[in-house]
């Protein structure tokens, strides 16, 4: 089984396109990509593994977005609203102008759009961009979103804006509310407590640093679907409430569905790559740990760079073409 030529999300990469496709079939409000230099190297990355002439204006545009992004500079002499509301005007008209952006708005058959994101972390402001997709009913106003992500840094209220992205993705409202009313001890956080389910089916040292083709994703996690906890990770941005029921089920609504349109190995590989992640992002919260960089593409196995492909690709790959 394969997607139709009609699967409006086939030529986005294969993470967003199930991400995005949990959406069209109403399984959740929305979804989100972190635009930064981790996606950009991802696509370019995965793209130049494959030789198709095919794609060679697909591998054009990510190697261009990558440059593009990388000269983009956001200033404002000093931290008041008006400065940033106007930086985010701005931006926001630089962030629609990446080639990236608009292939991935011209492939989606809904509602997507890009807003810059800002994060307050101690005395400074850092920024990136985030680009959302809903069903046309759906979806909010983008400069909605943008307002209350600037009420929140002005507020210094992080945690209030992370509740409104929970209700944007669609996910349960127990866990955005665990979330974001948990109290952030210096040993532990919402991160940690979310993964302690499925924390011993991580094999840490099959991890690399860098992309490794030699590994599949199913060693890194062997076992996984033994423990019912994981489908409540059915994206890689989210973190459940510790055992908690309602996630689970919705993961399993969206597992089901996925099935009925792409190969189940797939969509397994989708939900492994989805723990792997959430598992190495919670670690980074320690103290010991802190950092921001994101899992490098293909640093957990094979897999994790074919998710970078067009979906429409990785499902005529070897290990899941089905004939």
């Amino acid at each position: 089984m394969s997607p139709s030529n009609g699967d409006g999300s086939a030529a986005l990469p294969t993470f967003a396109a199930l991400d995005t496709r949990a959406v069209l079939e109403r399984e959740r409000r929305g979804a989100s990509i972190q635009l930064d230099t981790n996606y950009f190297r991802g696509q370019e990355l995965a793209l130049q593994a494959v030789e198709a002439s095919s794609i060679t204006e697909r591998r054009n545009v990510a190697s261009r977005s990558r440059e593009f992004y990388r000269q983009i500079q956001v200033d404002f002499d000093s931290f008041t609203r008006e400065n940033l509301e106007s930086a985010s005007a701005k931006f926001r008209r630089v962030l629609q102008q990446i080639p990236e952006v608009q292939y991935l708005k011209r492939n989606f058959p809904e509602t997507c759009f890009v807003v810059p994101e800002w994060l307050r972390a101690g005395g400074n402001v850092n920024y990136g961009g985030r680009l959302y997709f809903f069903r046309d009913e759906d979806a909010p106003e983008p400069t909605e979103i943008l307002q209350r992500n600037i009420e929140a840094v002005m507020n210094d209220d992080r945690a209030g804006f992370e509740q409104y992205q929970g209700v944007l993705h669609g996910y349960p409202a127990c866990c955005v509310d665990y979330f974001s009313d948990y109290e952030r001890r210096a040993e532990t956080g919402p991160e940690l407590e979310a993964v302690e389910t499925i924390a011993d089916c991580i094999n840490t040292d099959m991890i690399r640093d860098d992309v490794d083709r030699s590994v599949s994703i199913e060693e890194i996690v062997d076992g996984i679907f033994e423990i019912p906890q994981v489908y409540a990770f059915f994206t890689r941005e989210f973190y459940p409430e510790p055992r908690c029921e309602r996630a689970r089920r919705q993961g399993v609504s969206i597992y089901e569905t996925l099935c009925k349109t792409y190969p189940e190995d797939l969509v397994k590989d989708h939900f492994r790559i989805n723990v792997a992640w959430s598992y190495l992002m919670a670690k980074a919260t320690m103290p010991e740990n802190r950092q921001t960089d994101r899992p490098v593409p293909g640093s957990l196995g094979r897999e994790h760079l074919l998710f970078y492909l067009p979906l429409s690709m990785t499902v005529t790959t070897p290990q899941y073409r089905r004939d």
